[in-house]
């Protein structure tokens, strides 16, 4: 903030500050010391050398009638910066109860159905070598071991469809676990609670075909985690909260940014380099996109079928 210079009387001064206002030059007028001398501020530094001309004019020619047209559109610009302030206000004050109602949402059943299942599987890895082979015998999308790029799938095409799902329910380790379900416990409950278990079946179903397809046709058949179906369902609630208020659905841009940088450290390496795990980029960008669709294309279908 730097002081550019004083104007005799309160009137003038007031004045000069509203016509300053309304060319976008943010001010303000402090009275120097006793006197009716008042000091004329800058607030933005870029503002410095087209306030210093305004001045000058100003001090030369006061009644000419554009300094006055112009300070009477200050007092609208005001009212108009009041109201639009006013309303961003109650648009965040609604977003934070809108988001506080969604961190207090009950646990889905079907959510927590979820949860113990990719638990017990969890477990039952835990149990040996054996144990951890058969399973993931039966529940990879392909017992195939080619390298990336190979979509033969030869035991979905002989029936075997659920493993396009399974995949989503083995864990490598507990902290791989831990964070998935704390993710799914927040997010499947609020699209189960919010549009019902039919609803959260048919984004989990949608997104972890989408993501387990997408990581085997880049990197083969050995992956597993249901990481995949948590970003896409982080992508479901962020389109539906921006084209469908209604559900009653929103993520904070907090949320949104983490999720955002989560996907580039992984796919930069950023993150298996600081961890030493292997990261499967594709099922969380191929599940993140798959979540975005399904909520547009969810938004739209309610606008036209109310």
């Amino acid at each position: 903030m730097r002081l550019i210079g004083h104007i005799q009387g309160s009137d003038p001064a007031h004045l000069f500050g509203d016509y300053l206002y309304a060319q976008g030059v943010d001010n303000r007028l402090d009275r120097s010391g006793g006197s009716d001398l008042w000091e004329i501020w800058i607030l933005s530094e870029d503002h410095l050398d087209p306030a210093k001309v305004f001045l000058e004019q100003f001090l030369k020619d006061p009644s000419n009638p554009r300094f006055g047209a112009e300070a009477a559109r200050a007092k609208d610009l005001r009212v108009q910066k009041a109201m639009e302030q006013r309303a961003y206000a109650q648009k965040m004050e609604q977003g934070a109860q809108a988001m506080q109602s969604t961190l207090r949402l009950p646990m889905g059943r079907w959510t927590l159905g979820i949860m113990v299942l990719c638990g017990i599987v969890f477990l039952m890895q835990s149990l040996g070598d054996e144990v951890y082979k058969s399973l993931f015998y039966w529940l990879s999308i392909s017992r195939m071991k080619p390298g990336g790029g190979s979509i033969g799938l030869p035991e979905v095409l002989r029936g075997e469809v659920w493993r396009l799902v399974t995949p989503i329910f083995m864990h490598g380790n507990f902290i791989h676990i831990l964070f998935n379900l704390l993710w799914l416990k927040d997010l499947g409950s609020v699209i189960e609670y919010r549009q019902g278990p039919r609803r959260f079946m048919g984004v989990l179903l949608w997104t972890a075909v989408v993501s387990n397809l997408a990581q085997y046709w880049m990197s083969g058949p050995l992956f597993l985690g249901i990481s995949g179906v948590v970003f896409g369902m982080l992508g479901y609630i962020w389109m539906q909260g921006r084209f469908d208020p209604r559900a009653g659905m929103r993520l904070p841009q907090g949320v949104v940014f983490m999720m955002l940088l989560w996907v580039f450290l992984g796919i930069s390496g950023s993150i298996e380099s600081m961890t030493g795990m292997r990261v499967a980029n594709t099922a969380h960008v191929a599940g993140l996109v798959a979540g975005c669709i399904m909520g547009i294309a969810v938004s739209f279908l309610s606008r036209r079928h109310p």
